[in-house]
């Protein structure tokens, strides 16, 4: 199971909800740190094995201003290599087909550079 800090979970054994603040790995095993409120003015921090949480929302803020104007320049880019992929093979006098599947494989390499680059710079997930 793959758990960020912000993840609300849920602990078996008693049902509580609570909020992940860390993982540890002492000797015995991965456990999970668990901010859990109880009642009025009672809310602490408990360590919990990691099969016994079910994972209820994940954590994920909104995209930046400047993630947004990234996303755009890149699907303008894999635009432009999808068209330029199009010319050249028709250039060299393709069928439709070799046409066709030249843009693709130029708008798949854009974008798939995109997504690794977003995923190396996005939140982290800790496999517990």
């Amino acid at each position: 199971m793959y758990l960020g800090i912000g993840d609300v979970v849920r602990d078996r054994s008693d049902m509580a909800v609570g909020i992940v603040v860390g993982v540890t790995r002492p000797a015995t095993g991965n456990r999970v740190a668990v901010y859990v409120s109880g009642d009025v003015g009672s809310s602490t921090v408990r360590l919990s094995e990691p099969y016994d949480l079910d994972l209820l929302a994940r954590h994920s803020r909104p995209n930046s201003t400047g993630r947004r104007v990234l996303a755009l320049v890149a699907l303008a880019l894999s635009v432009l290599a999808a068209f330029y992929g199009c010319l050249s093979a028709h250039a060299l006098g393709a069928d439709w087909l070799l046409m066709f599947l030249s843009g693709l494989g130029g708008c798949t390499a854009v974008l798939t550079t995109y997504q690794w680059c977003s995923r190396l710079t996005g939140p982290r997930r800790f496999r517990v």
